[in-house]
């Protein structure tokens, strides 16, 4: 099991179990005082008839009540007094006794709950792996049971926990009132257990939020829709490929600059036109299509229709677009169920349940898509045969990979871009020989995630080796004249068609450049200067060691009234319970007070134009070599910077408990700074602020490091066509 998994079944099996181990303990203490309570209220009757009696007799005699001696008239009053708190606790007994029954049963089907998600999911991930079909299945149940699962998980915690914490806080009602301290806190219980109801008053809206957790996003794409009206020839030529493949049309067809051939059932959001197209799309790169000629194109085209022929249909149509917007859905999922510390805790087992729910069946998704991408191969070997095939997905891997390096690096240099970008593409791409990346051909596994397989798992699959790579036309070098050639035969009129997406391309780079140049330049701006984080808790640290006295004290006279003779079992568990709880926090906050004290004026955190500095870290980070940072509300207020891959492993040395200690795991590439209390200038700064500030100097380092890359840069590609 995987660390994700094991804290997944901590917080959906072991917390569960430990609640319902607590609701029958709260149980057998309810029956234990309900019966004590009963018996000592037969016993007092039966005392105050006998002292009723003695009096009538008018007798002298004294009664012995502990270690004093009373009269009959007043043994009776204190008996009186005593059977009358006596009956209020019992009322409230017999209240007690009504919450640890049906918390004992929500625990329970919390529990089983849990253990039945975690044991369904298992298998589910599994047969899924045997069967496509059984993968869309399940998929299809799950989306069915997946938002009520995730609402009684929070609904069942959350009445299991308040329940609980009532039980225990009732005793503090058996307590006779002797002043406004008893009544101050009796209502602070009260106003903590409305505030653990609050998420049941948000799950109307959760619910709206899980209901949308499988409803597919649309898909944006940068292209220009053709009508058959349109481009005629190339429509014809799509539907004679898909009556040979006996495969369905698309609704649609889409070109572009970007991506490679592929077709989509997700809905399209077209840039710039800003069209919205619904059903089967097909997506054709302009580029591509000039560099490949018609046997290769058609086994491209033949491979993507593919994905729309057979049994392969319902599950392209339906099943994937789905399965893709529900992993975009799940990733917003937390943030709209949170509304605070407290549901954020009531509510993180639903979210770690959906998360898990998709990942279970990502492995197989990504088994099945890879078994997709061979049959395809397969299908689309019989239009022009298996070296077609390989022909094409050599070319298209070798030259993808050069288009995508030159294009990206003209979209950094806009002022680079070519009047005709195509014509400078096909003579960049002319000047160099076509090759396949390093390592595509290798002999590997593929990884359980990856949607395609190694393209030498495709070419065996389709009975071929290495050898017809070397014997076939795919890195044939790219000739112009004829590219545009081809073009010209595959989309007439394509050659003016590129050269308006190109000028469409460019002037929307152009814009987001200067755009992107005023933003980095304000943002560099808006981080110039140095900033000096300090935990600057003196007075928090004094006021804990206060409050450690008040601890101590507290603690030692509710032991003292626990082992006091004559107080209740019920009312003792109570009292044992807070004073140990009291006990073991003044010693935490006697150790937490004297660290903030000494930990205030040692500079934790300090920012500078380009870099960070801690106070056990000999050398500086740079800003830009921070990719991602998070702000984690443990019991204290912790930042997390990720480093980027390329950035140099920083060196830390242990500062101590007693100083700010960041702390960087190899690892993951994280450094991790945790203060109770972070301030500037003995101004403390809430997580808004904190946010605000740890943003502006990130972003303002990236800003500058970006600044001085595209100042320096130079091209390296000469495009021509200019």
């Amino acid at each position: 099991m995987t660390r994700d998994q094991w804290t997944l079944s901590l917080r959906l099996v072991l917390i569960p179990a430990l609640l319902l181990l607590m609701a029958l303990w709260q149980g057998h203490r309810a029956d234990a005082a309900r019966t004590e309570g009963l018996q000592q209220q037969s016993e007092l009757q039966g005392f105050v008839l006998n002292m009723q009696q003695l009096q009538a007799q008018r007798s002298r005699e004294s009664i012995q009540l502990g270690d004093k001696s009373y009269s009959p008239a007043l043994a009776e009053a204190l008996a009186q007094r005593r059977l009358h708190q006596l009956e209020r606790e019992i009322r409230i007994a017999r209240v007690g006794s009504w919450l640890p029954g049906p918390a004992q049963g929500f625990a329970a089907l919390l529990l089983g709950l849990g253990a039945a998600a975690l044991l369904a999911l298992h298998f589910a991930g599994k047969a899924a792996m045997r069967s496509r079909d059984r993968l869309v299945s399940l998929f299809y149940i799950g989306r069915q049971v997946l938002p009520t699962a995730l609402l009684s998980l929070v609904l069942l915690l959350t009445i299991t926990v308040v329940l609980e914490i009532a039980y225990e806080a009732l005793w503090l009602f058996t307590v006779e009132q002797t002043g406004s301290g008893l009544a101050k806190l009796q209502g602070v219980v009260g106003m903590i257990l409305v505030i653990m109801l609050w998420p049941l008053y948000r799950l109307p809206r959760q619910l709206k939020a899980m209901t949308k957790l499988f409803d597919s996003e649309p898909h944006a794409i940068f292209g220009r829709a053709l009508s058959e009206d349109q481009a005629p020839a190339l429509w014809a030529r799509v539907r004679a490929l898909a009556t040979r493949l006996d495969a369905l049309m698309p609704d649609h067809i889409v070109v572009g600059y970007l991506d490679g051939f592929y077709v989509t059932s997700s809905d399209v959001e077209l840039a710039p036109a800003g069209q919205r197209l619904q059903g089967r799309t097909l997506y054709v790169p302009i580029p591509l299509l000039a560099l490949l000629d018609a046997n290769e194109t058609d086994a491209v085209i033949g491979h993507e229709l593919a994905h729309f022929s057979g049994q392969d249909t319902d599950y392209s149509i339906h099943f994937m677009p789905i399965y893709d917007g529900a992993w975009r859905s799940v990733g917003v999922l937390r943030e709209r169920m949170a509304g605070g510390f407290l549901q954020g805790l009531l509510t993180l087992p639903a979210h770690d349940l959906a998360v898990h729910f998709m990942r279970c069946f990502d492995h197989a998704v990504s088994h099945w898509s890879r078994s997709r991408e061979l049959l395809a191969d397969a299908t689309a070997a019989r239009l022009h045969g298996a070296q077609a095939v390989v022909d094409s997905l050599v070319r298209t891997t070798a030259l993808g990979t050069a288009i995508d390096v030159c294009l990206n690096e003209w979209c950094q240099q806009p002022e680079a871009w070519p009047d005709d970008v195509l014509q400078a593409l096909l003579a960049h791409l002319a000047a160099q020989p076509p090759q396949v990346p390093d390592g595509e051909l290798d002999e590997v596994l593929p990884h359980p995630t990856d949607s395609h397989p190694p393209t030498i798992q495709r070419l065996q699959a389709l009975g071929m080796g290495l050898e017809a790579v070397d014997h076939g036309r795919g890195l044939r070098a790219v000739v112009p004249s004829v590219a545009m050639a081809d073009l010209e035969q595959a989309l007439p009129g394509g050659a003016v068609l590129a050269r308006y997406l190109g000028e469409e391309l460019s002037t929307r780079l152009v814009e987001h450049h200067e755009q992107m140049r005023q933003e980095l330049e304000a943002r560099a701006q808006a981080a110039d200067g140095r900033c000096v984080l300090h935990e600057g808790a003196q007075a928090r640290g004094r006021l804990v060691l206060a409050l450690t006295v008040l601890f101590a004290a507290g603690g030692l006279w509710l032991a003292w009234m626990a082992l006091t003779p004559g107080t209740k079992p019920g009312l003792a568990n109570f009292f044992g319970i807070v004073a140990g709880t009291l006990g073991a926090l003044s010693v935490l906050f006697g150790v937490l007070g004297w660290r903030l004290i000494k930990r205030a004026d040692t500079p934790a955190l300090i920012f500078d134009a380009h870099s960070m500095h801690f106070a056990n870290a000999p050398q500086a980070v740079a800003l830009h070599h921070v990719e991602d940072y998070q702000i984690l509300a443990t019991p204290a207020l912790t930042l997390r910077f990720q480093l980027a891959e390329q950035a140099p492993l920083p060196t830390f040395r242990r500062k101590g408990f007693w100083g700010p200690d960041a702390k960087f795991d190899a690892k993951t590439r994280t450094i991790s700074l945790g203060l109770t209390r972070w301030s500037i200038d003995g101004e403390a700064l809430d997580v808004q602020a904190l946010v605000a500030l740890v943003a502006r100097y990130l972003e303002g380092g990236h800003a500058r490091h970006t600044l001085a890359e595209l100042q320096d840069q130079a091209p390296s590609t000469q495009p021509t066509g200019h």
